[in-house]
């Protein structure tokens, strides 16, 4: 080989950017894939349990502490290990009809004092699993609902309630969304303890790094999901606030916030969104879940409602049917705004890679 040969320099192939284009339009495109139509049943081998669903979630209602006597129980490193297990037992057994998965994560479970029923509604015909302490204990850990049923939809769409009955009935909002969408809702979260209002708010869910009903959130919460959670405020103290606040946390908007934002004026309700500055008080900044579903790719939706609402049953059916809507609508995908500026930069950068990679190629001649 020519010593010419051998001090040639490589041409420089644009892999490397080409690739850098793919991955960062990636988190610009809507997060939406073709439906696909499978019927799934539910597993067999499982004990069904056949009732109306609202008595047993009556049932899980009556048990919060703070409604009742009864103090909140800090869980183990080893409690939330184990519920850890069960959670990702469940979200395999649903996701492929697996009655094994089921069969073990109620037997793991058992070892915490949870109890797994699958319930038959016997109201609609539709299949849940609950999954709540069993009466020996009350230590506020919270319960969880989830459909039998995989949802049509690419979207993974959780509603959680993390501060019951100290904001207004919302654990009851949640339920009413939840049912009302079979099977699109995947998971209903609620803490099973009243918000604390102390210094120390041991048990406001909502703004815990550490707690059962956050290792529910995380396992369920994946990139492209959808995380809804219903709070309240008291209209007094908030006198010029809208009847409902939207957030995502950070003072952005995503499409499933959009959505719900456009069907509750279309149904005559005030919505106010938080911009990082208005609204302030109401825009879950410090919100933990918020910040976990934004971490992983997951769509954020904060919703405050007016006492106002609450207490008035037309509205706050025109609120829980404006929600109804915006699931059963896939929220009018893209689920998140495209942002240009993701796709631009990147081309940029690929863009001066290929122009340093042919200048380079030229310092040479052949």
């Amino acid at each position: 080989m020519s010593t010419l040969a051998k001090r040639r320099p490589r041409r420089l192939v644009p892999v490397i950017p080409a690739i850098l284009l793919i991955i960062l339009s990636t988190f610009s495109l809507p997060v939406h894939h073709p439906s696909v139509n499978t019927t799934q049943l539910p597993p067999t081998g499982i004990a069904w349990v056949t009732e109306p669903l609202q008595q047993v979630y009556n049932l899980i209602q009556s048990r919060f502490i703070g409604l009742i006597p009864g103090n909140y129980t800090e869980p183990s490193s080893s409690d939330y290990s184990t519920m850890n297990t069960v959670f990702g037992l469940i979200r395999t057994g649903v996701s492929q009809n697996d009655a094994g998965s089921i069969l073990s994560a109620s037997n793991v479970a058992v070892q915490l004092k949870y109890e797994l029923t699958p319930v038959n509604d016997s109201g609609t015909g539709n299949k849940y699993y609950v999954l709540m302490e069993n009466p020996t204990v009350n230590r506020g850990w919270g319960s969880y609902l989830f459909t039998v049923e995989k949802s049509p939809s690419p979207t993974q769409v959780i509603i959680e309630a993390p501060h019951p009955v100290t904001d207004f009935n919302s654990q009851q909002i949640a339920y009413t969304i939840f049912t009302s969408v079979y099977p699109r809702v995947a998971a209903l979260l609620v803490s099973g303890v009243e918000r604390t209002f102390g210094p120390s708010g041991e048990t406001d869910m909502a703004h815990r790094t550490e707690s059962i009903f956050e290792t529910a959130h995380e396992a369920f919460t994946k990139f492209g999901s959808v995380v809804i959670q219903v709070h309240g405020f008291d209209a007094s103290h908030h006198p010029t606030e809208p009847l409902v606040v939207l957030s995502d946390g950070d003072g952005g908007i995503n499409g499933a916030l959009q959505a719900i934002a456009s069907n509750l004026e279309a149904a005559s309700l005030s919505v106010g969104i938080f911009d990082g500055f208005t609204h302030e008080k109401l825009g879950a900044q410090m919100n933990i879940q918020g910040r976990y579903a934004r971490a992983f790719g997951a769509g954020f939706v904060h919703s405050e409602i007016s006492s106002i609402v609450v207490y008035n049953a037309t509205l706050i059916a025109r609120y829980e049917n404006s929600l109804t809507k915006s699931i059963l609508d896939d929220f009018s995908f893209p689920a998140y705004r495209i942002d240009m500026k993701i796709p631009i930069i990147a081309f940029g950068i690929m863009s001066l890679f290929m122009v340093a990679s042919y200048r380079f190629s030229k310092t040479s001649p052949d």
